[in-house]
């Protein structure tokens, strides 16, 4: 009996599957400041950035979230965690939980890879559940509460630079130069530079070319002439 009660639920569920999409990661191009415009950064910030990022939507849940009792009807639970955007279909969007579970009597927990929270495309309604993409029809214990972020996409986690004002001693301007994978930093290719006003107010490194316009040991004014290559895609 209670198999068959789980079954029948199982099909309801999955009945209203239809055909969905993977999705593709979205890539975003860094170039700031523009070029030719006085500028201005404090001690710290960041004077020029480029790159390339390649990212999901995604959602950050704040609460855990439930649904089924684990007895009449499998037991799912959703923990607090980021949810990446992997699916959609004509309706809705598919955001995979990677810290989901199914418990039921006889099996105990398990992991469950198949599920998450869903929305439709344009953002209204509400925010519900699905154990397997094309079914967007599961209401949780509690209304969800999300937050729209972006997920890097590590498979390709795109290339950043940036150069950062270290403030002034004497008619000596300091930098750090960073370079960064995705959101991971790359320690070996950091590096400190130093520039002395009085060879020269423009100011160069690897292709950027820097106007300084004034300079003190708390902010900088500035005008980018150039500013690094363009990252490769």
């Amino acid at each position: 009996m209670l198999n068959r009660i789980f079954l029948v639920a199982t099909l309801l569920m999955l009945g209203a599957c239809v055909s969905t999409q993977p999705i593709s990661p979205k890539t975003r191009i860094i170039d700031a400041p523009s070029l030719n415009v006085v500028a201005t950064a404090e001690l710290g910030e960041t004077v020029v950035e480029k790159g390339r990022l390649r990212t999901f939507d995604g959602m950050l849940l704040s609460n855990p979230l439930q649904w089924g009792d684990g007895f009449l009807l499998k037991k799912y639970t959703v923990s607090p965690g980021r949810l990446r955007a992997r699916q959609q279909d004509a309706k809705f969007i598919y955001f995979y939980s990677e810290d989901m579970t199914s418990y039921d009597a006889l099996l105990g927990t398990h992991p469950y890879a198949g599920g998450g929270l869903c929305r439709s495309i344009d953002g209204s309604g509400p925010v519900r559940g699905f154990i397997a993409a094309g079914a967007c029809n599961m209401n949780w214990n509690a209304n969800p509460e999300v937050a729209e972020i972006q997920i890097q996409d590590v498979d390709s986690p795109g290339f950043r630079q940036e150069l950062i004002y270290n403030g002034r001693i004497g008619d000596s301007l300091k930098f750090l130069y960073r370079e960064f994978s995705g959101d991971m930093m790359r320690p070996p290719f950091s590096q400190e530079v130093q520039y002395d006003l009085k060879d020269s107010t423009t100011i160069g490194f690897r292709g950027v070319r820097i106007e300084i316009v004034e300079a003190t040991n708390t902010q900088l004014q500035y005008r980018v002439l150039s500013s690094f290559p363009d990252p490769g895609a």
